[in-house]
C-alpha cells in the first residue's frame, strides 16, 4: 500500500528560511543596544538599534500582518520595545552626562 501524503494540519509550521520575525529581531536589537548604550561612543549605535528595536517591535504588534508573510511574535516585540526604550533613555542619561565632563 503506498504512503499518502501528510496533510498540512498534520505537519508542522515550516519557518521560512530568510531569518527571524519581526519581534524576535526587536528583541534583540533591543538587548543589544541596552548593553551597548552603556559605553560611550558606542551607544551612538545603541541609540540606532534602539530606534530599530522600537520600530520593528511596534510593527510586529500591528494586527494586520502586511509587512511579512512570517507570523511575528507580539510577545517578544513588546518586550523589543519595550528594551529599546530603556535603551534610548540610558542612551539620553549618558549622553548628558558625557557631555558635562
Amino acid at each position: 500500500m503506498p504512503l499518502r501524503p501528510r496533510s498540512d494540519a498534520a505537519s508542522p509550521r515550516k519557518r521560512s528560511s530568510e531569518g527571524m520575525d519581526l519581534g524576535t529581531r526587536s528583541l534583540v536589537l533591543g538587548v543589544g543596544s541596552l548593553a551597548l548604550s552603556w559605553v560611550p561612543l558606542l551607544n551612538i549605535i545603541a541609540f540606532l538599534a534602539a530606534l530599530m528595536a522600537v520600530a520593528f517591535g511596534l510593527l510586529a504588534r500591528w494586527p494586520t500582518g502586511w509587512l511579512t508573510n512570517q507570523e511575528p511574535d507580539p510577545r517578544r516585540g513588546l518586550v523589543g520595545v519595550v528594551l529599546g526604550g530603556i535603551a534610548i533613555v540610558v542612551f539620553v542619561i549618558t549622553a548628558v552626562r558625557y557631555s558635562a565632563l
